[in-house]
């Protein structure tokens, strides 16, 4: 039996959060000092194929990186090597937002994200074991490097959660698409009087009600391209300009394809670019 003292001592713990059980739907959360991550099944795709996410939450005035960070920040890292019956996992990305960063702009997320997974089966008639260790980055005035670890099973044709199916459609329905009604972004000229050439570009968002922004990533990782700059603030067509300052040593930046991201309200374009 207890005593008075053995009792006043597991009363604060008992007031400490208890880890979430992992049920046949989601995995428990994996903590880290700011935020936390679990795996989350989203039933089944339309063409058989498991649907999942990776779901991220955060300390109020935190943030988390896209895969292009901004001026600064770390992208996170998906390493599912341990998984089993995988061929492969594609990680979706939800579109960004922009936050102010000391004298420059950071790319991510606040509070919550979900990070829509594409699952390939080896063989789609037995479960898939995915098993993921993340490193990844959430920052406030400091960056913080975190690490979280997650497994879940996914049964072919199991019913998920209602309720996380539903957020993983959620997210699934901020990743932008190739091509999205009414969205546009085009290449109207360069200037090449200055250091750097300077793009103006051209984006069609039609009578969008909420944000309009437009992001930039070059070809492969050695690229690191300042942020378009917003000429407008209302209108169906919004110019931006974008100094092609951050190109590898000795590469023309108006001779490669460029990736632009335009977001306008709830939708999102992404869309390739040849500069010249």
């Amino acid at each position: 039996m207890l005593d008075r003292r053995s009792l006043l001592v597991l009363a604060p713990l008992a007031m400490l959060p208890r880890p979430a059980f992992a049920g046949p739907s989601a995995s428990g959360w994996s903590r880290d000092a700011k935020s936390a991550i679990r795996l989350i099944s989203g039933g089944v795709a339309a063409d058989g194929s498991p649907r999942a996410g990776l779901h991220i939450t955060m300390e109020p005035g935190t943030k988390t990186y896209w895969r292009t960070p901004g001026d600064s920040g770390v992208p996170p890292s998906f390493d599912w090597s341990a998984s089993g019956n995988v061929a492969d996992v594609k990680v979706l990305w939800p579109a960004p937002f922009r936050f102010p960063d000391g004298n420059g702009f950071s790319i991510g997320y606040k509070l919550e994200v979900v990070f829509p997974l594409k699952v390939t089966a080896r063989d789609p008639a037995r479960p898939v074991k995915l098993v993921l260790k993340l490193d990844y980055a959430v920052c406030d005035q400091i960056c913080i490097p975190a690490k979280g670890a997650a497994d879940l099973v996914l049964r072919p044709a199991a019913p998920a959660d209602p309720a996380l199916a539903d957020l993983v459609a959620r997210f699934e329905g901020r990743v932008p698409s190739r091509q999205a009604e009414g969205l546009a972004v085009r290449a109207t000229g360069i200037d090449r009087s200055g250091q750097h050439p300077v793009l103006m570009l051209a984006a069609d968002v039609g009578a969008t009600q909420g944000r309009v922004d437009l992001f930039v990533e070059g070809p492969d990782a050695r690229w690191n391209l300042p942020l378009p700059e917003a000429l407008d603030r209302e209108g169906a067509t919004r110019r931006f300009k974008l100094v092609l300052d951050g190109a590898p040593r000795g590469i023309d930046p108006t001779a490669h394809d460029l990736t632009f991201t335009l977001v306008a309200g709830d939708r999102a374009l992404e869309t390739t670019t040849r500069p010249a």
